[in-house]
């Protein structure tokens, strides 16, 4: 999180632990404390003034008020957590009533349940003990706050804190006895009974003992009151108890509690210095102030107590200290005249004595010095230190350092208080320094003494630089300035002249030449000059040492010896070296801490001596190579020479890089190959790797190790840092040092570092955290450079693919291991070393857990991105068990929520959890992680904890939006554990609305806080926002997962608060900034240039966009749920819960949805940005794509690491990392655009996340809601202005300019999408609104025209180079070509006036070309396979066949030429071999259908089936992948293992279809005939089987489609009988009539017997099935009986073309077709026979009988069913039931969102009817006479009947299929009337042929029997006729139509008069 999006915690916990963390936190941040913080503070103010005493001893009277107890809400306490006060109070000895607050405050953290357990009691004695630490830290904590607060005058005090800090003697004087106590408390019986429990207790009772003396010593230096009595009682105390020593169980002491005991003892050592007060007497020493000073040597009796105390003492260590400031404060008391001088300095100079010699004081202090307590960089340290630096300066007011025997001992202790202070560093370099005036005089003094006694003085120089940069500096020019230089030197020497001081009688030294000089006797390093003088410092009868007056560099003297030592022989290495190690060592030391500074390392080397190389890089790197040759390296040396080494890095990188690459110290990798396994396996060798394994792996300390992953992790860094300033041939050296220090680091440490020994525990964290360090390094900072230069044969980007390749794949078992046992042990050490109070090992321990949470999020996150199969790390992290527990991984994760190891590692982990669910969603077999979570108690209270830490408003607002991303994921990925999130457990009190408003979720926890978090909108989007968008996406994600959480979504349907929250927030105005709506050169002066408010404002408006959003997906999830949960309720509000359809109708009246719909798909996108920063991006000194800096992401939903301004598109921090180094202007003015462009996006992002919403609201609402999302107001019906308006504005939408940017493609392909949906969806409005649509929709259709034309949407690109969410093709043409179809229905299609009707034939003619181009160009790619165009190709199919309709195209010599030029034919037919050439029919192409649909309907245009013929549509027919099945009859109409329709059977009949509508059009072409008698006889089998009907037959609805095809067929070729003969093919007719007799008698019989047509028929489509199964059998029957009917008109008109009824009934015998005599001559009607008159007289009947019943309820006389034909009234009834029954028989997968993927092509095949054509208006296509001979109006009017055959619907498109020419729709009353006059004509030419035919009398007289009862029957048809004159004139005008009556008084005036004259003329008469 940065650092405006990090919001500080306050505080509601009343635990003193919590306040003291509260208080803890305002330390880090510096700032003051809250009111409500103080208000807690001041109430437990008593209790810190006793200090443990407030925790009371247990008593009868608390005991027995325990029942009548009260918790903080007012309820009394549960019967579970009495008993385990009880228990409690009884183990620790605790007041029950305190026992019980510690129980309350257990509760909000676990569940208490009725048995209790050990492990709850020892929890609860934690928490206990936990309130006692925290007791007396607290009181330590506030009083270091005041004391470091006292001159900030905006500092806010507490009055409490300010009287503790006046009484802070008397308060010490409490704390002292209670000290005293713990050391020789007793343990209790509860713990000293179990040994693990006494461990526990052991390390409590040390705790306490730190924080008891840690508040003492911070009350005794920040107390304002007099010490004077302090220092007594103080010493007392330590005394008896031997500063700490004295503990009752100290032979029981584990090593982990030795380390808490030596602390004590620490503490008591300072805290007896710190009594002293000795700053005051410091002061009061150096101003002169003794008698006004308030000190202890005011008052002779204190001294003289003191002084008795110390006098009895024992001599320990201890207490050495303390009498060495004693010693100085009684040569204070003699300055200020206090006591008996002489007894006193006798005293005085006795205790100095004894402190300086015996007890060798110095080094003692020295020792303690190296604790941690002293080396932590806190106040703590700091003050520690501070308490001893006054001691030594107090202590060097009495004492010369030259007089100081342990004068090293001195030094070692300053260097080890001055080092990292720079406080007191900055003393010594003041010009006239009151405070480190003795230090300073000791520094002098080591000086004088250099270089002889060479370490100290360096030494002591290395603690100062380390202070600061100001003090390195001064360090580094007091050692460039040295005056003097000392000297061993015999005086015997001729180069010295000697002398005596004429004053002071000093020897005095002058030499007379050059002296070689050096460190050791006879190894000169140098000349010194001649005529120096000197002096002889040395002690009599000791080495003659000279002190120089000569002034020298101490660092030229430092190269020099660096130098030598480069030259020293290490196999002949000697004590008479000129440098020693140690020596060495102080100068690399010293060199660290000053090169730290690159300005100053700068300034020092380059004055270095010209024989010298100024940047030492080769000098390090020599003595590297030196030591690696000793044969005991030197491992102090090489680690100093390492850091030195990472200190340069910053002032000399290339040279530091390029001697790195050639030292030996790099380690050397060799990869082999095992032989016969063919394993590879990495060997390693170097320096390095040597020291490792045979040095620091034997003795356990690892600094040469150490050292050298702080300089890879700085190696890295710089790697990452400079990629841009670095040449190609710089990054690949980084890239080939780095290289081999991974696979070091991997395969020699990473595996192996914890199972070292180690010296110090804290090295094995350092070592594991420094490795992880640099693995995150290397992984988080992708380079901008690909490496893709042949020099760069190896690159970062190598580093990186080497890292994610070893940790997830080809290393992954052998490096998952050590990092999941890092996690997994995570806890384990935490609590042991937090039980034994080990901080700094605890803080290891978390850092390392944390850089490893770390690293596993950034490979599962790759893992994420990358997809494939699971790796290995995952897969490990679910199976392994670790840790002491041996827990699943899963388990410890959750339980990082306890903060075990820091909060950070507890949101880590959580993300973790979260990468974890989704990757593990992806699996095969999904693991649950409710199993790993333990036992369902561990689970239950694991999940509790984690409901607690979401439901915490204490906890950081990151960690809050992790836990909700986790649970959000859990509800898709994980049920079970969702499940238990969402189990009924305690509620949060904290909520802003009332239980009541919960309904039945008021026992959830997680659902309660979602709802008042929602509740509180505003408050929430002005303090949290980001807060408030993920818990509304969690209530979105429950809603998706509804059907698992019923009981929960049924509580929110019910909750109408709930629902007016979540209206609530789309109901305010939007939160837009003006850094969007402003323009772009304004942005950067928006909000005063202030960019924290800037991401302050936007953040606010994102989270406001995105909670709209979801929102909104909320209110859509609730409508969908409502509707499918519903299911017979039909569409509308009905049914929605109240909430939900209230906010629905206010949102249509008010005129929401409208407004809604104007400003959501508004994006406030600034593509100026962009542009600047590809501007810009020339302009840098290191030109770079910018747009390697997007910021990569796993999923948007669920990933909360990017920000707005930072991170979000573009890495602003990698960007400002990468170019801050080397940058100038430009790149400071690129970093700041980059911020700008960020800001923008994050706006974009939100706004898009809208519109998509936006988009999903309307299209669930317009598809269930119907015409209730368009109401005015509540009742209305749908408002058709309202509807058309939002189609407007979505096209306006859509026509926006996109300037070229992707994001704006996307939106516009958002709103394309939804116009779509909407348009999709026109049902809605259209049944009650033709004339508005009419209207409107034509001028929808034209700006939908202009949109596919303009430039801008440049669709010929966009459809052959798709890119997802940014191609707007297909929505568009999709919404045009259901504009197109719903035009195209009849009752919209008689609405169009001439004015619409023109505008919609010249838009599609307009876009006609560019459909044709697009559908070339990627069928021409498609079929090459270059891309998988299948759904743009069915789309296209579908617009081309709708553009080219005679409706919207009336001229084909107009369009035919725009479809040649663009090759459509060609390429359609290709499509179409393509379609049937799968091998596998389940894997046909989605176009199959949609191909052979439009090659239909070209085929049914006259114009095109010659084109057709010469593109070879017939070779493709008869030769493709289905001509063998069907050579062989194996396509059949059901696949009975499967139980659906047969493969292939569709294009079978599809095939037949395409050819009956050539041959309508090439009848007369001789050629064409020929190839279709080929194509007849190609599958005569498979024909004969499709003919073939039987009673045990199943009859199936394509089954009989494959009839109705066939029988068109040969009724179309009937009509050419004459050509047939010619061409020797004569007998095919006669042979179809064989079989179809078969057919017509079967479907008659079927027609007779309902029962028997009821059990024939079978389903085979889905939808059949599902009606079946829902009881509506009847749908699919009645469509059965409809094509049937079909099939026996085809045949009959079949009859009637071949046999010329004209001739016959018009003309003489003598030219009948005498030999064409069909139907059997007989009565009998057996199903098993051919058809007979029998069958042709029970076919009247049938008919006649419907149409009876038909007239009968047209007339109002009966409610009857007239069967399968009904009136005009159930036609469109009927045609839904054929669309959908047509559309279900397809088994090809089309998509759920495109339901025309399925619909544009039909799904049974087709039948030809130009009588269907010739009823739609402007139709070209022209009926074509039964005979050419016709020439009586009778004749005419039977030719007309005939002449409508019947077919099949395809699709849910109504009527409009004229083009694609199916017949006109099954059932209706034209066609029973055109069934009857057909039936009656073919009884009666067929009885006149008999009978001029028949041989036999008898055979004639029977003919002639039937011809009377063809008399008798056509007489009863009539009378049954003329009643229909009988019905209303309405009825007859709506019901029945002017077509059916016309045809009706046809048939019964003019064609029934024909048949009874002839009949009685011709066949009785005769």
């Amino acid at each position: 999180m940065s650092i405006y999006s990090a919001r500080s915690k306050a505080t509601n916990a009343k635990s003193l632990a919590g306040i003291y963390a509260a208080v803890a936190h305002h330390r880090s941040l510096d700032g003051s404390y809250s009111d409500s913080l103080k208000a807690l503070v001041e109430s437990k103010a008593n209790d810190l003034q006793i200090g443990l005493d407030a925790f009371k001893k247990p008593s009868s009277g608390s005991r027995s008020g325990m029942t009548a107890a009260t918790r903080a809400d007012g309820k009394k306490y549960t019967d579970a957590q009495v008993n385990l006060a009880k228990r409690l109070s009884d183990a620790v000895k605790l007041d029950e009533l305190q026992a019980l607050k510690i129980v309350e405050d257990l509760s909000d953290e676990v569940d208490i349940p009725d048995a209790i357990t050990d492990n709850l009691v020892l929890r609860a004695v934690t928490s206990y003990w936990a309130e006692r630490s925290s007791l007396v830290s607290l009181l330590g904590e506030l009083v270091k706050q005041a004391k470091h607060n006292d001159t900030n005058s905006d500092f806010e005090r507490i009055a409490a804190v300010d009287r503790i800090r006046a009484q802070s003697v008397s308060l010490i004087g409490r704390l002292l006895p209670q000290f005293s106590a713990k050391v020789m408390e007793e343990a209790p019986e509860y713990f000293a009974a179990n040994s693990e429990f006494f461990d526990l207790w052991i390390g409590q009772l040390l705790t306490e003992q730190i924080a008891l003396l840690d508040t003492m010593i911070t009350l005794a230096y920040a107390g304002t009151d007099t010490k004077a009595k302090l220092p007594l009682q103080v010493l007392r105390t330590l005394v008896s108890t031997q500063f700490g020593k004295q503990q009752r169980y100290k032979s029981k002491f584990k090593v982990e509690d030795v380390d808490n005991w030596e602390e004590v003892r620490l503490l008591c050592v300072t805290l007896s210095i710190t009594s002293l007060d000795l700053k005051n007497l410091f002061n009061a020493s150096i101003a002169d102030t003794y008698e006004t000073a308030n000190h202890v040597f005011k008052d002779a009796a204190d001294i003289q107590s003191i002084n008795n105390e110390l006098q009895s003492a024992e001599r320990q260590q201890e207490l050495g200290p303390f009498i060495l400031a004693w010693s100085s404060i009684l040569t204070a008391s003699l300055i200020s005249k206090s006591g008996n001088e002489a007894e006193t300095q006798q005293l005085a100079s006795r205790l100095a004595f004894v402190s300086l010699e015996p007890l060798a004081v110095f080094d003692y202090l020295h020792s303690i010095f190296a604790n941690e307590v002293f080396k932590q960089h806190l106040q703590d340290g700091s003050a520690y230190k501070k308490i001893f630096f006054y001691f030594i300066e107090v202590v060097l007011l009495d004492h010369s350092p030259k007089s100081i025997k342990d004068f090293d001992g001195l030094v070692a202790c300053l260097s080890d208080l001055l080092t990292d202070e720079p406080t007191l560093c900055e003393y010594i370099w003041q010009e006239s320094p009151t405070v480190g005036r003795g230090t300073l005089e000791v520094l002098d003094t080591a000086r004088g003494r250099f270089p002889v006694q060479f370490v100290p003085f360096v030494q002591l120089l290395t603690a100062l630089a380390t202070g600061s940069k100001s003090s390195a500096e001064h360090t580094a020019y007091y050692f460039r300035r040295l005056p003097t230089l000392t000297h061993f030197i015999p005086l015997s020497s001729p180069a010295l002249e000697i002398n005596a001081h004429p004053e002071t009688g000093a020897t005095v030294l002058r030499s007379l030449q050059e002296i070689p000089f050096g460190i050791k006797p006879d190894r000169p390093l140098m000349m010194l000059p001649a005529g120096m003088t000197g002096s002889l410092i040395s002690a009599p009868n000791t080495p003659h040492i000279v002190q120089w007056k000569h002034s020298n560099s101490g660092w030229d003297l430092c190269l020099t010896m660096l130098e030598a030592f480069r030259q020293i022989n290490t196999d002949d290495l000697s004590p008479l070296t000129r440098v020693d190690l140690p020596q060495l060592k102080a100068i690399l030391d010293l060199s660290h801490a000053v090169y730290r500074y690159p300005d100053v390392a700068h300034e020092l080397l380059d004055v270095a001596p010209e024989s010298i190389d100024a940047s030492r890089i080769p000098t390090f790197f020599a003595i590297l190579d030196q030591c690696s040759k000793f044969q005991k390296p030197p491992l102090d040396v090489i680690a100093a020479c390492l850091r030195c080494l990472t200190v340069l890095l910053d002032s000399y990188p290339q040279d530091v890089w390029l001697y790195m690459r050639q030292s030996s110290f790099l380690p050397s990798v060799i990869t082999t190959t095992v032989q016969f396994s063919g394993l590879s396996r990495v060997q390693t060798s170097g320096l390095a790797y040597n020291i490792l394994s045979s040095i620091e792996c034997r003795t356990g300390n690892y600094d040469v190790t150490l050292a050298f992953l702080s300089l890879v992790k700085k190696l890295s860094l710089d790697a990452q840092k400079m990629e841009l300033w670095d040449s190609p041939d710089i990054r690949c050296t980084k890239a080939e040092v780095l290289y081999p220090c991974l696979v070091f680091f991997q395969n020699d440490i990473f595996v192996n570092y914890d199972t070292w020994q180690y010296s110090n525990i804290r090295d094995r964290f350092a070592i594991g955290t420094n490795i992880l360090a640099i693995f995150n390094l290397t992984l988080d900072d992708l380079p901008l450079f690909s490496g893709m230069d042949p020099s760069d044969y190896i690159s970062l980007n190598t580093l990186q693919d080497y890292l994610v390749k070893n940790f997830l794949f080809e290393g992954g078992k052998q490096l998952a291991l050590p990092l999941i046992s890092i996690i997994g042990l995570g806890p384990d050490y935490s609590a042991y070393f937090s039980r034994h109070n080990r901080l700094r090992e605890l803080s290891a321990t978390w850092e390392m857990v944390q850089q490893a949470l770390k690293l596993t999020k950034t490979l599962l996150r790759h893992r994420k991105m990358t997809g494939g199969e699971p790796s290995f790390l995952e897969v490990y992290m679910i199976d392994r068990t670790v840790g002491r527990a041996n827990a699943s991984l899963i388990r410890v994760l959750a339980s990082f929520c306890d903060f075990s190891c820091s909060e950070d590692a507890a949101l880590l982990s959580t993300d973790v959890l979260t990468l974890l669910c989704s990757l593990t969603f992806e699996w095969k077999t999904r693991p649950s992680f409710v199993g790993y979570l333990g036992d369902t108690e561990q689970a239950q209270q694991l999940t509790s904890m984690l409901v607690n830490r979401v439901a915490d408003d204490v906890q950081t607002i990151g960690y809050r939006i992790a836990l909700w991303s986790f649970i959000s994921s859990t509800l898709t990925t994980q049920p079970g554990l969702a499940i238990l999130f969402l189990s009924k457990d305690r509620v949060n009190p904290d909520t802003g609305i009332p239980n009541n408003h919960f309904k039945e979720n008021a026992n959830n926890s997680v659902l309660v806080k979602a709802l008042d978090i929602l509740h509180r909108t505003d408050a929430n989007l002005s303090s949290e926002p980001e807060l408030l968008p993920h818990v509304l996406h969690f209530l979105d994600v429950l809603w998706q997962n509804a059907k698992n959480h019923a009981i929960v979504i049924r509580g929110l349907m019910e909750n109408e608060q709930f629902w007016k929250d979540l209206a609530q927030v789309l109901a305010g105005p939007e939160a837009h900034t003006d850094l969007e709506c402003g323009a772009w050169e304004d942005v950067p002066k928006q909000y005063d240039g202030d960019a924290l408010a800037q991401v302050w404002q936007v953040a606010i408006a994102n989270a406001d966009q995105r909670s709209r959003g979801e929102a909104l997906r909320i209110f859509a999830r609730a409508i969908h749920y409502s509707c499918t949960e519903t299911e017979g309720a039909g569409r509308g509000l009905e049914g929605l819960p109240s909430g939900v359809k209230e906010f629905i109708q206010s949102s249509a009246s008010q005129g929401r949805l409208l407004e809604w719909n104007k400003v959501f798909p508004m994006i406030h996108y600034h593509h100026e940005g962009h542009r600047e920063l590809k501007r810009m991006k020339s302009t840098l000194l290191s030109p770079f794509d910018y747009l390697r800096l997007g910021v990569k992401r796993w999923d948007e939903i669920y990933d909360t690491d990017y920000l707005p301004g930072e991170s979000f598109m573009l890495d602003l921090e990698k960007a400002r990392f990468k170019l801050i180094w080397g940058g100038r202007e430009n790149e400071h003015a690129f970093v700041r655009t980059l911020f700008h462009v960020n800001l923008n996006w994050s706006v974009v992002h939100s706004e898009m996340h809208l519109l998509s919403a936006w988009r999903f609201f309307m299209d669930v609402a317009a598809t269930n809601l119907d015409t209730s999302v368009w109401a005015k107001k509540v009742g209305n019906a749908a408002r058709p202005e309202m509807y058309y308006d939002f189609v407007n504005c979505l096209l306006d939408h859509i026509g926006r300019d996109t300037k070229g940017s992707l994001i704006l493609r996307k939106a516009r392909q958002h709103c394309c999408e939804l116009l779509l949906s909407v348009i999709e969806n026109a049902a809605v409005v259209k049944r009650s609104d033709q004339k508005n649509m009419a209207e409107h929709f034509p001028l929808i259709v034209a700006k939908l025209q202009q949109q596919i034309l303009s430039s801008d949407m440049n669709i010929l690109e966009t459809i052959q180079s798709p890119v997802e969410g940014q191609s707007s093709h297909q929505p568009l043409l999709l919404a045009l070509l259901f504009c197109y179809r719903t035009l195209h229905e009849k009752e919209v299609l008689v609405s169009l006036d001439s004015v619409n009707r023109e505008q919609l034939q010249r838009s599609a003619s307009l876009v006609l070309p560019l459909i044709s181009a697009c559908f070339s160009t990627i069928v021409e790619s498609h079929l090459l396979g270059q891309h998988d165009y299948s759904d743009n190709i069915v789309i296209l199919l579908a617009l081309l066949e709708e553009l080219c309709h005679p409706i919207w195209n009336p001229h084909p010599a107009l369009w035919i030429p725009v479809l040649r030029n663009a090759d459509v034919f060609r390429f359609n037919l290709q499509l179409c071999f393509r379609s049937v050439s799968a091998a596998d029919f389940d894997n046909r192409p989605s176009y199959f259908e949609g191909s052979l649909n439009f090659l239909l309907a070209l085929a049914n245009v006259r114009e095109m089936a010659v084109y057709l013929c010469d593109a070879g549509v017939m070779s493709m027919l008869t030769h493709n992948e289905l001509t063998q099945l069907l050579q062989r009859g194996e396509v059949l109409d059901m696949d009975k293992i499967h139980g659906d329709r047969g493969n292939w059977h569709q294009a079978w009949c599809m095939m037949l279809a395409t050819v009956t509508s050539l041959l309508r059009t090439m009848s007369s072409n001789e050629a064409f005939l020929q190839l279709l008698v080929g194509f007849i006889q190609l599958y005569s089998n498979q024909i004969t089987r499709g003919l073939y009907t039987s009673t045990i037959v199943p009859l199936t609805s394509a089954k009989v489609e494959e009839l109705e095809r066939i029988t068109m067929l040969f009724y179309e070729l009937s009509k050419n009988d004459g050509r047939l003969e010619t061409m020797n093919a004569g007998w095919l007719l006669p042979t179809f009539f064989k079989y179809s007799l078969s057919v017509l008698q079967h479907a008659v019989y079927l027609f007779t017997h309902p029962h028997s047509l009821k059990s024939a028929i079978v389903p085979i489509t889905e939808e059949e099935f599902k009606d079946k199964a829902a009881g509506r059998e009847s749908i699919l029957s009645t469509l059965i009986e409809g094509k049937m009917a079909a099939v026996v008109r085809n045949i009959l008109s079949a009859i009637l073309a071949w046999t010329d009824p004209t001739a016959i009934l018009t003309k003489t015998s003598l030219e009948w077709p005498l030999r064409k005599v069909l139907i059997e001559p007989n009565m009998e009607t057996q199903p098993y026979k051919p058809a007979s008159f029998g069958t042709m007289f029970d076919l009247v009947q049938y008919a006649s009988t419907s149409l009876k019943e038909w007239e009968a309820r047209l007339e109002g006389k009966t409610g009857g069913s007239a069967g399968v034909f009904r009136d005009t009234g159930d036609d469109d009834g009927q045609k839904n039931v054929n669309a959908t029954s047509s559309a279900s028989a397809s088994t090809s997968t089309t998509s759920s969102r495109l339901a025309c993927f399925g619909n544009l092509s039909t799904t049974s095949a087709p039948v030809t009817s130009s009588a269907a054509a010739s009823t739609v208006p402007g139709s070209t296509l022209t009926t074509t006479p039964l005979s050419s001979s016709a020439t009586t109006p009778a004749t005419a009017s039977t030719s007309a009947s005939s002449e409508g055959v019947t077919g099949v619907g395809s699709i849910s498109r109504g009527n409009e299929n004229a083009f694609a020419t199916l017949s006109t729709t099954t059932g209706s009353s034209t066609r029973m009337i055109s069934l009857l006059e057909d039936a009656l004509v073919v009884i009666a030419t067929q009885l006149g042929l008999y009978v001029h035919s028949a041989s036999q009398e008898q055979a004639r007289r029977d003919l002639q029997d039937q011809g009377q009862d063809l008399i008798s029957t056509v007489g009863s048809i009539q009378r049954m006729l003329r009643r229909f004159e009988n019905v209303p004139v309405q009825a007859r005008k709506d019901s029945l139509g002017a077509e059916a009556y016309e045809q009706i008084r046809s048939l019964r005036d003019i064609m029934i008069p024909i048949i009874k004259n002839f009949a009685e003329t011709k066949i009785v008469g005769q």
